[in-house]
């Protein structure tokens, strides 16, 4: 591990070693002290599978040098962390706010990682055998699909593209758009069940927040419309 990766792997690491010293288990043999501070083989085990770089990964398992050399940047990383709690500068507002802001950046990426998994879940369990059942569009379908739309078959310089050169990408949208509806059935299946109210209101509220000012002109885009009455569905 040369010196310009060493500087590479503080980049990346110097933010998620924040946590050196808390593993318990059976990789909890201490590896080095740092004052007070351990790090432990979970912690280097941790850090260097955290790279993501198999390359890496195997230098630090099989040279004793590039071991060296990464257990050299992870306790550089951790002096300079305690010099910045000695400093006091984990106590200032600003920090405090920043972090305060990834915490609840990183509980909303959580969450969403949350949702699909579950969400797709349902639908390998609901929809896996219609969806690998589906067929496949038909010559004719992507044709169809292509003259209809072939004002938009274009290259980004506006070259007009041939039907040979986009039918493969057409087969696969038109194959997707065919899976897609079978999801839309099924989640109007259930939204029939559902209890639904929407907040009218609230919605033109959120969208006008999304307003930006207009590119050309120095004009702002139209407010939203008034606000309705809260509606419900069922």
């Amino acid at each position: 591990m040369n010196t310009r990766k060493g500087i590479m792997v503080v980049t990346l690491l110097a933010f998620l070693l924040a946590g050196t010293g808390c593993s318990k288990g059976p990789d909890s043999a201490v590896i080095a002290r740092v004052n007070r501070a351990k790090i432990t083989a979970a912690d280097f085990k941790r850090q260097i599978e955290g790279l993501d770089n198999f390359q890496m990964e195997q230098s630090v398992a099989s040279d004793p040098k590039s071991r060296k050399e990464f257990l050299d940047d992870l306790i550089g990383i951790e002096v300079v962390l305690q010099e910045a709690r000695r400093q006091g500068l984990d106590k200032d507002p600003d920090f405090k706010k920043r972090q305060e802001m990834l915490k609840k950046e990183m509980e909303r990426r959580v969450q969403d990682d949350y949702r699909n998994e579950l969400f797709n879940s349902l639908l390998k369990k609901e929809l896996s055998d219609k969806l690998n059942k589906v067929a496949q569009p038909t010559d004719d379908e992507v044709k169809d699909y292509y003259n209809k739309n072939a004002d938009k078959m274009r290259t980004p310089d506006g070259k007009k593209l041939a039907f040979k050169d986009v039918e493969p990408q057409l087969k696969r949208r038109l194959l997707a758009e065919k899976q897609r509806d079978l999801y839309l059935e099924y989640a109007k299946a259930l939204r029939a069940k559902a209890t639904i109210t929407v907040d009218e209101k609230a919605l033109d509220e959120a969208a006008a927040s999304l307003q930006r000012p207009a590119a050309t002109g120095g004009l702002e885009q139209q407010k939203a419309g008034p606000a309705k009455e809260e509606s419900k569905q069922k």
